[in-house]
């Protein structure tokens, strides 16, 4: 009898039963938390211009929003293309994360899992930021609003008309004259 020495298989970053490299799902899922992160600190700037009503800096943050939001799209849409399934299904990260607990890969479901759990909490904290943000839009609106309502009551000599030409409500009679002798 001859001793061969067993050999270990070596364990490839892409799973045969998964069907896709685990390496590029987790490094695009770094990819969406590091745009979110720029997504949030955007919103921080928003909020800032929205306080100081500084529409040039404001412009320039929503385009950079704008082109965060692209990015964010077409990452999540590579990550799709990944990990889509020949069915046509895509699974979740959590779908996923078992089906390498049950292949024994607890090292890849525990940074995939990590990383999800990072992501959808960096997710919540630019809902609540943009939340924070259309309320300062929003009470920004309404004061501008208020001013443009009491420069329409000034310009109007009788307080009768509202901004918009028309009588304001509450309002009655209009009281005007004309002068019809020349």
């Amino acid at each position: 009898m001859i001793n061969t020495p067993i050999q270990h298989a070596v364990r490839p970053s892409a799973r045969p039963s998964i069907g896709f490299d685990i390496d590029k799902l987790d490094a695009l899922l770094m990819d969406l938390e590091n745009e979110h992160h720029t997504l949030l600190d955007l919103a921080g700037l928003q909020r800032e211009a929205i306080v100081k009503a500084d529409p040039k800096v404001l412009g320039k943050v929503v385009e950079e929003t704008a082109q965060t939001l692209t990015r964010i799209a077409g990452i999540e849409r590579t990550r799709q293309q990944v990990i889509k399934q020949p069915d046509g299904s895509i699974p979740t990260v959590n779908q996923i994360t078992d089906e390498l607990k049950d292949q024994h890969d607890h090292e890849h479901a525990q940074a995939l899992s990590s990383r999800s759990a990072s992501l959808r909490e960096l997710m919540q904290r630019v809902k609540e930021e943009h939340e924070a943000v259309r309320l300062a839009t929003l009470a920004l609106s309404n004061h501008m609003n208020g001013l443009m309502e009491q420069i329409s009551a000034k310009l109007s000599h009788s307080g009768t008309y509202g901004r918009r030409g028309s009588v304001a409500p509450g309002r009655t009679q209009v009281i005007s004259s004309l002068d019809t002798v020349q």
